[in-house]
């Protein structure tokens, strides 16, 4: 964990992250869809959540913002959530944030995953515009798979993920798991890691 403390700082700022899976690993696509379903939530873009934690987040008024990331490498990934809130609030922010993801792998539900599949092959479309952007996915799949996929044959490996699937995936990652943290600001009420480590099950 990495902490650093500004007084004067009336904000702070947090990521949380957690193992995550490589692009060839059975967990790399759960995981993408388990991203979906998380979401991201902002404070000043309106009301519209994804899930159950930005649900909770938004009534209570925890956070300014949230945002999930799952980034996937050759050997392992990365699954991690960045959130912003006022100082005071940050304590029962990493409380809710906490119990949601232990609570994550039995909550979901089969709606909750075909949304999030409607969801994510948008997403992936819409990442696809542009010469840079499909460049760079070629690329990414070459080195990953030695071949490039279709958009077609990504979203039949989507389609093909049942609720058990992204069941497992969320219990892999974040239940009674270990993580890594950097919090910077006003983080004098940010729960220790030991505390967080043992209210992630």
């Amino acid at each position: 964990m990495f902490r650093i403390h500004f007084e004067s700082d009336a904000m702070a700022h947090v990521a949380l992250a957690y193992e995550g899976s490589s692009w060839t690993s059975e967990y790399a696509s759960p995981l993408m869809l388990l991203q979906t379903l998380i979401g991201n939530y902002d404070r000043a873009a309106g009301r519209t959540v994804t899930s159950q934690l930005c649900q909770n987040v938004a009534d209570a008024e925890l956070a300014n913002s949230i945002s999930t990331f799952n980034t996937c490498y050759k050997d392992t990934g990365l699954f991690w959530l960045y959130v912003v809130a006022e100082r005071e609030k940050v304590g029962e922010l990493l409380t809710c944030v906490t119990h949601n993801l232990a609570r994550m792998a039995d909550n979901i539900t089969d709606e909750d995953v075909d949304r999030a599949k409607i969801a994510l092959k948008a997403t992936m479309l819409m990442g696809l515009d542009g010469n840079t952007n499909v460049c760079e996915d070629i690329g990414r799949q070459l080195l990953t798979y030695g071949r490039r996929l279709t958009p077609a044959e990504i979203f039949l490996r989507i389609e093909e993920l049942t609720v058990d699937d992204v069941r497992a995936a969320a219990h892999g990652v974040f239940y009674n798991r270990d993580h890594a943290m950097a919090a910077v600001g006003g983080i004098e009420r940010l729960p220790s890691y030991e505390w967080i480590r043992n209210n992630s099950y």
